[in-house]
C-alpha cells in the first residue's frame, strides 16, 4: 500500500516537473536566440498564447505539491515530537501508547536517475511543442529540425534546466530522508524502552519467600538490655 502510494505521487510529480522544465527551457531558448524581443514574443505571440495560462496552471500545481511536501515535513515533525514526549514520559515512569507510523520516507534517488529521464522528457516535449506550433502557423513540421539551425543549443538549455531541477529534487529527497532517519531512530529507541518497561510491568513477578527471624519480626530493640533504673536515695 505504501509503495503504491509513493508511485501514485511520484508519477504526477514527474510529469509536472517535465512540463515545468519545458516551459523554462522554451522561454530561455527564445531569450537566447532573439533576446528580450523573443522573450516577449514567446509569451504574446498568437501561436504561444497558451504559454501564460500554462504557466499559471504549472504554478498552481507546483503550489499543491509544495503544500503536500510541507505537510509531509510537518508529519515527520509531529512524529518526532510524539517520540520525544514518549521518551520523557517513560523517563518519568509512566505508561504510554505508541501510535502506528505508516509513513515511510521514499528511498533517495540518484541525481542521474532524475536528471537523464527529465532531460529526455523535456526534449521530446519540446519537439512535439515546436512541431505543433509550426503546424498552427501553417508551416511544415520541422521534425528533429526543431533542435537544429538557430535552435541548435536547445538541447543544451534543456540539459542545464533539467540538471537544476534534478538538483532541487535531490536536495528535497536528502532533507526528507535525513529527517525521516532521525524520526525513525527516536521511534526505535522509544519502542525498545516501551518493550522493556512493558515487560517489567506486565511480567509475572514471583514473590520471594523469606522466613523472618524473631529479631526481624519483633524488633531487635526488644532483645536489648533495658537502661539502668534510677535509684531512690
Amino acid at each position: 500500500m505504501i509503495a503504491e502510494r509513493q508511485v501514485s505521487i511520484a508519477a504526477p510529480a514527474s510529469v509536472l516537473l517535465a512540463f515545468v522544465g519545458l516551459w523554462i527551457s522554451h522561454t530561455f531558448e527564445y531569450l537566447r536566440v532573439w533576446g528580450s524581443i523573443g522573450l516577449i514574443d514567446s509569451w504574446t505571440n498568437p501561436v504561444h498564447v497558451y504559454m501564460l495560462p500554462l504557466a499559471a496552471a504549472l504554478i498552481v500545481l507546483s503550489a499543491v505539491f509544495a503544500v503536500r511536501l510541507v505537510r509531509t515535513w510537518q508529519r515527520l515533525n509531529d512524529r518526532l515530537d510524539h517520540a520525544v514526549a514518549g521518551l520523557r514520559t517513560i523517563w518519568r515512569g509512566r505508561a504510554i501508547v505508541i501510535r502506528d507510523a505508516p509513513l515511510r520516507s521514499s528511498p533517495a534517488t540518484r541525481l542521474a536517475a532524475v536528471w537523464l529521464p527529465l532531460f529526455l522528457a523535456q526534449v521530446v516535449l519540446y519537439l512535439i511543442q515546436e512541431n505543433i506550433e509550426a503546424i498552427a502557423r501553417a508551416q511544415p513540421a520541422p521534425g528533429l529540425g526543431a533542435i537544429s539551425g538557430v535552435h541548435w543549443a536547445a538541447p543544451i538549455v534543456h540539459c542545464y534546466v533539467a540538471l537544476i531541477l534534478a538538483c532541487a529534487v535531490r536536495i528535497g529527497h536528502i532533507l526528507l530522508r535525513r529527517r525521516a532517519a532521525v524520526v525513525e531512530r527516536v521511534e526505535a529507541l522509544l519502542r525498545v524502552l516501551v518493550k522493556r518497561s512493558g515487560h517489567v510491568v506486565a511480567g509475572v513477578v514471583v514473590p520471594i519467600t523469606h522466613a523472618a527471624s524473631p529479631l526481624d519480626e519483633l524488633g531487635r530493640h526488644l532483645w536489648r538490655r533495658p537502661p539502668p533504673a534510677l535509684l531512690d536515695f
